[in-house]
């Protein structure tokens, strides 16, 4: 009954495009590069032909890009920082999210980068940025089935600080007048993708999803605008 209920609100994800179906190139500005998703944002814009500006505290964990890559050096939760990343990109992706080595300094760090890159994105020319959420962040429209509520049930309980940050950075995006699309994820698995992850408005459609699925669906979301200022959930087949 679940699966049955899940899938009633998803819609399927075409098949990614190559660089050379997409109408234009993109510098991609990216936040979270180190990260589990991260890694594969990396390298789906680079399949696709696109230049990469990333942002890392430690650069020698992205030394396996060589030269292929741009990498910015330093905090994003420093606003010059920010400045720096966005120069010369025509959108912002982040997959930024709380590191456990960072203790408290790490609270609500999302927040304070999303509004860091909202105040910079006017300066930079960009109006596009898509970040990586969580499933429990609640938006208007949603109509979440008993899986649905599960998850968000279990982020309050395990991951309250977490869930309280990402809900305060759809505030502020929901507040602003850039083109924004949240991609709210379940569980994330450290995996290639497979296939076209489930995409639904409504509830979550799977209990977990894919970092590799993750990344397509972001890339795809450069070119095809399919969720501009809107939520999608995500989950893995």
């Amino acid at each position: 009954m679940l699966a049955c209920a899940a899938q009633e609100n998803q819609r399927a994800l075409p098949t990614p495009t190559s660089h050379a179906e997409s109408y234009r190139h993109h510098t991609v500005a990216l936040l979270g590069a180190t990260g589990m998703v991260g890694e594969y944002l990396v390298e789906a814009a680079l399949r696709r032909g696109y230049t990469v500006r990333a942002l890392a505290r430690t650069p020698a964990k992205l030394s396996q890009y060589g030269s292929r890559i741009t990498i910015i050096t330093g905090d994003a939760r420093d606003p010059a920082v920010i400045r720096e990343l966005l120069q010369g990109s025509d959108a912002v992706i982040s997959a930024l999210g709380p590191v456990k080595a960072d203790g408290d300094a790490s609270r609500f760090i999302n927040t304070t980068v999303t509004r860091n890159i909202l105040k910079a994105m006017p300066a930079a020319d960009i109006s596009l940025y898509i970040a990586i959420s969580g499933a429990g962040v609640v938006m208007p429209g949603d109509d979440r089935n008993l899986l649905g509520w599960g998850i968000r049930t279990l982020a309050q309980i395990g991951l309250r600080s977490a869930l309280e940050d990402k809900q305060a950075e759809y505030a502020l995006l929901a507040d602003s007048d850039v083109n924004w699309t949240l991609v709210r994820c379940p569980l994330i698995k450290s995996e290639p993708f497979e296939s076209s992850p489930l995409i639904s408005l409504k509830t979550p459609p799977a209990f977990r999803v894919r970092a590799g699925e993750v990344a397509q669906f972001v890339m795809a979301q450069l070119d095809n605008r399919n969720f501009v200022r809107q939520g999608p959930f995500l989950g893995s087949r």
